[in-house]
């Protein structure tokens, strides 16, 4: 099972051209723009309607398993040919059929394979919560009935692979098939309130290297489509939002808001879900979604503008991951730098709740490029006086403002290439977010910054907390290369003291990052020790901008691991009873934000470990003297 992304997809024209009904024979799973099969075309679902028909308390759902042409971006262009869920009768639909019923409902659940020689092994057709349910298997052409009570409210999912079971120790890398699933939501007595369900999808299959140079095509989508044409949610200012969002696949996803904060009302998986009370939901701009689970969100669009939501990876959303051919069949939208799991947000014109005081602060900040240094590429400095031989620090000058401040932000690009900048976790007017050529409103909009050309973002800074500046363009390359930084809001008239408030950032220093010798704290491998007294409090800000991966910190005292104080996430603090301690700061995925707090009791030498488990971190000593 591969949980990592597979190489990157380039962009190739594939030389042989499938048409008429040999083409459902073929064994790629490949289909170039304009090709014709014969098998039925998947329809996006945007799981608005719930499947089947309800009657004395039962519902009745009939679902079958076919062949079909999955076309992830329009109607016409490159496709995939996979298997493909659709109620008996219509068409196959990615994400799979919802299922959606009242808590206390019967379920009569019928599934046909259609498939000819293959196997179906079915998951997640089950009253809920379940342990460890068991799947069945259905054989070519036959059908199998299950019936069961729907359970607990909450949002959950089921998924179908072709074949058996796969065995979960294997390690040989896999077609991933998470096609073939879709949400399956129970709502208390009476309804819910109204919400949008989002159903991530996956599937990946190797090909031949003529079709790819890396011998992988796949799709990734968010309700059957892949970015620039997944759905965009047109709203206004005002509007009070729930979403339901379901990883269906076997990849982890750090779901990513623009300009906004949302608030968590639930976790789940495909079996149990907890949904959280009002006063344990916590507000994030970044929430990490394991393999096969659920989350339920609410947020109020404040100011108008475009706007994203997506995954962070930079793997899940680069526009390399395009179909072959998919920029020949799409010119219109040839030299967008962003694909897959995204979807755009267009809010109305309507009021704006930002607030300033006093006159805005002017920044210049340069984006430099730094010769051949492996790694280490591009770089931010506040100093224009740069040498084309020199080096710098990664990540970027530490921005230290107060709340209510308003910055004028000039990025002078003094690179060979474009770039942009996006303001993560920031609440501002939409044009200054960042995402080039995206970012819009009151008439502007977020450029792609030219070599040699600068451009003036307008930060808004709402609230105290800790932030990152980074790059929003080629952002696998521009990332790695160093174009990245930490941005701190304190309070108003409160000051930095570098002594007892320390910043810590994890990056890669290459666009594999296959090993830790290609990843980085604070820009660097080797990390100085540093010297504090007990009973002097620290506060701990990490930031995870690498492409890709989770990490955790730990502090450890002779081999035994030392307590530490939960703060905030994401620069939003936790609910107070949320601040405990705890052994390790829980993962941070891509573009999440811890805040902890320490203060040592005892002298010692320290251990604070920052990466992804005991045998791969990076170590700082912290010599901790008496008073």
């Amino acid at each position: 099972m591969r949980t990592t992304p597979p190489a990157l997809v380039a962009t190739a024209v594939l030389a042989c051209v499938l048409a008429g009904p040999a083409a459902a024979q073929t064994t790629s799973p490949y289909l170039p723009a304009g090709s014709i099969s014969g098998l039925p075309l998947v329809q996006p679902n945007d799981n608005g309607v719930a499947a089947g028909t309800l009657q004395g308390g039962v519902r009745d759902i009939a679902l079958e398993v076919t062949r079909a042409d999955w076309r992830v971006e329009t109607p016409d262009g490159p496709g995939l040919r996979v298997a493909a869920v659709a109620e008996e009768g219509g068409a196959p639909t990615i994400p799979a059929p919802l299922i959606r019923v009242e808590t206390g409902t019967h379920l009569r659940v019928r599934v046909r394979n259609r498939l000819d020689g293959a196997p179906i092994t079915v998951f997640g057709l089950h009253t809920r919560p379940a342990g460890d349910a068991d799947p069945f298997e259905v054989d070519p052409g036959e059908v199998r009935t299950l019936e069961f009570e729907a359970g607990a409210p909450g949002t959950y999912l089921y998924w179908i692979r072709e074949g058996p079971e796969p065995d979960p120790e294997s390690e040989a890398a896999e077609s991933e098939q998470e096609q073939l699933a879709g949400a399956f939501v129970v709502d208390p007595v009476g309804g819910s309130p109204p919400d949008r369900i989002f159903v991530m999808n996956i599937f990946s299959e190797p090909v031949d290297e003529t079709v790819s140079p890396t011998g992988w095509v796949e799709g990734l989508a968010i309700n059957g489509r892949s970015w620039p044409f997944t759905e965009r949610m047109a709203l206004t200012v005002g509007d009070e939002l729930r979403w339901r969002v379901v990883n269906a696949s076997d990849r982890e996803h750090p779901m990513h808001l623009h300009g906004f904060f949302y608030s968590v009302l639930s976790r789940g998986t495909a079996t149990a879900d907890t949904i959280y009370s009002p006063e344990d939901r916590r507000l994030v701009v970044t929430e990490l979604m394991l393999p096969r689970t659920t989350m339920s969100m609410e947020w109020t669009p404040t100011r108008p503008g475009r706007w994203l939501f997506h995954c962070h990876l930079s793997f899940h959303v680069t526009s390399e991951i395009r179909l072959p051919g998919a920029v020949e069949a799409d010119r219109e939208h040839a030299h967008s730098h962003l694909a897959g799991l995204v979807i755009g947000i267009e809010v109305a014109p309507g009021p704006s709740d930002l607030v300033s005081r006093g006159a805005p602060l002017e920044v210049d900040l340069f984006a430099n490029e730094y010769g051949d240094r492996t790694g280490y590429r591009y770089g931010f400095a506040l100093d224009p006086d740069f040498a084309a031989d020199s080096l710098t620090d990664v990540p970027g000058p530490l921005l230290v403002f107060n709340q209510f401040q308003t910055v004028n932000a000039t990025v002078h690009n003094r690179m060979a290439v474009p770039t942009g900048i996006h303001w993560h976790g920031l609440e501002l007017d939409a044009w200054a977010d960042g995402v080039p050529d995206w970012s819009a409103s009151d008439g502007r909009v977020s450029p792609a910054i030219a070599p040699g050309d600068s451009f003036t973002y307008r930060l808004s800074l709402m609230r105290p907390g800790t932030f990152v500046y980074h790059s929003h363009l080629d952002d696998i390359h521009q990332l790695t290369g160093g174009l990245y930084g930490p941005l701190l809001v304190l309070p108003e008239g409160e000051r930095f003291d570098p002594r007892t408030d320390h910043v810590m950032v994890w990056g890669w220093n290459h666009p594999d990052g296959a090993s830790m010798d290609q990843m980085d704290l604070n820009g660097r491998r080797e990390q100085p020790d540093v010297i504090v007294q007990v009973g002097e409090g620290h506060r701990f800000r990490v930031i995870n901008i690498a492409p890709a991966g989770r990490i955790s910190v730990w502090l450890t005292l002779d081999g035994d691991i030392m307590p530490i104080t939960l703060h905030a996430k994401d620069g939003a603090d936790l609910p107070p009873h949320q601040r405990v301690p705890v052994d390790r700061l829980p993962h941070l995925s891509v573009g999440e934000i811890a805040d902890f707090t320490w203060t040592p009791t005892a002298p010692g030498t320290y251990e604070l470990h920052v990466g992804k488990d005991p045998e791969a971190n990076l170590v700082q000593r912290w010599v901790v003297r008496p008073r």
